[in-house]
């Protein structure tokens, strides 16, 4: 008998043609796509023309943050005093004005890891970590990656080389961190219409004399307008954040298409049902039970979960009154004895 050649093995595969898509019930996405509001091509058109723009305006504002860290760290540019040819060139506790407002306008919109890649940045040229500092970075020669700072004073620490690496003292690590603790967490194009978001830098100490020549040196009347702009300023910011939070509470989230919503309100008055009627006690509550009832309920305690004493029987309160007694004669023996030997040693 001849042997018969061996089965093919069946594949555990499908085939591509043998699937059949799933089928939806008619009903149900019928009434689904029934439901949905038809989007017209222009309403798409300009849907899609308004995230490319915010997509860009993004994008632009990045660059901007980049050539800002790249222009910021060749300063500061006025190191030396030319105007003054007498004077000592501006350090960073004197900066040039020029150089101030140059960091103060830029940084404005910075992130914290932002203000940390430019200090990277000055620090691979060779320059203290802070914008305004002339001075190169301070290089510790030890080895290790820890360094002792202060040792036997109150200020002293253990701190890694790299962070004492970053400034030429500590002077400016503190500035720079003035300005750090300044910068926000949310995304730069959150920020950039804002005009009140302003940078401060550290303010230096200075003598009594300092202070009265840098007040008497300022003009009063640039000194009312400046005031009288920031109360201004704080107003309009008052008016837009309420008219943003009474959008928000209409539901009013697009600016185009809360211009051509119409909303109509109508106010209506609360029908009373009956008469106001003063809260009284509850019925059947005595006079003796008034203090346990709140707001019209008493408190119920399950006896069953309470541990309540048994009544004492005349027996037991009998023992008890002798007991009483006698304790009474042993502390009047006790006295007179003590008494006794107050007055007459001898006899104790």
């Amino acid at each position: 008998m001849a042997s018969q050649p061996p089965a093919k093995p069946k594949g555990i595969l499908k085939k591509p043609g043998s699937t059949a898509a799933p089928v939806k019930a008619s009903g149900t996405s019928t009434s689904q796509d029934a439901s949905k509001p038809a989007i017209s091509p222009e309403e798409a058109r300009r849907i899609a023309i308004h995230h490319a723009t915010l997509i860009h305006q993004r994008r632009d504002l990045e660059d901007i943050i980049s050539d800002s860290i790249i222009d910021l760290s060749k300063l500061p540019l006025y190191h030396k005093n030319t105007s003054q040819p007498g004077q000592p060139p501006h350090t960073a506790a004197d900066p040039h004005p020029a150089d101030a407002s140059t960091f103060t306008s830029q940084v404005r919109l910075f992130q914290p890891t932002d203000y940390d890649d430019l200090i990277e940045e000055r620090n691979i040229l060779g320059k203290c970590g802070y914008v305004l500092c002339p001075k190169p970075k301070t290089k510790v020669s030890q080895a290790g990656d820890w360094k002792i700072v202060g040792y036997g004073t109150k200020d002293f620490n253990i701190v890694p080389k790299a962070e004492i690496e970053k400034w030429c003292s500590t002077k400016c690590a503190r500035r720079a961190m003035y300005v750090k603790v300044q910068l926000n967490e949310s995304a730069a194009w959150e920020r950039a219409g804002i005009p009140s978001i302003q940078i401060e830098l550290l303010e230096e100490e200075e003598t009594a004399q300092q202070k009265a020549q840098r007040e008497a040196a300022e003009d009063p009347a640039a000194k009312v307008a400046r005031e009288l702009a920031a109360v201004k300023l704080d107003a309009d910011q008052r008016a837009k954040k309420q008219a943003q939070d009474l959008a928000l509470e209409r539901g009013d989230t697009d600016e185009a298409k809360a211009a051509r919503r119409d909303i109509e309100v109508t106010i209506r008055e609360k029908r009373v049902m009956m008469e106001a009627k003063e809260p009284s006690l509850a019925e059947g509550a005595g006079h003796d039970e008034a203090h346990m009832i709140l707001d019209g309920y008493k408190p119920k305690f399950d006896p069953r979960s309470e541990t309540v004493p048994e009544p004492v029987t005349a027996e037991e309160a009998a023992e008890v009154k002798d007991i009483l007694a006698k304790a009474e004669q042993t502390d009047a023996a006790g006295t007179q004895v003590t008494e006794a030997s107050a007055t007459d040693p001898k006899a104790a």
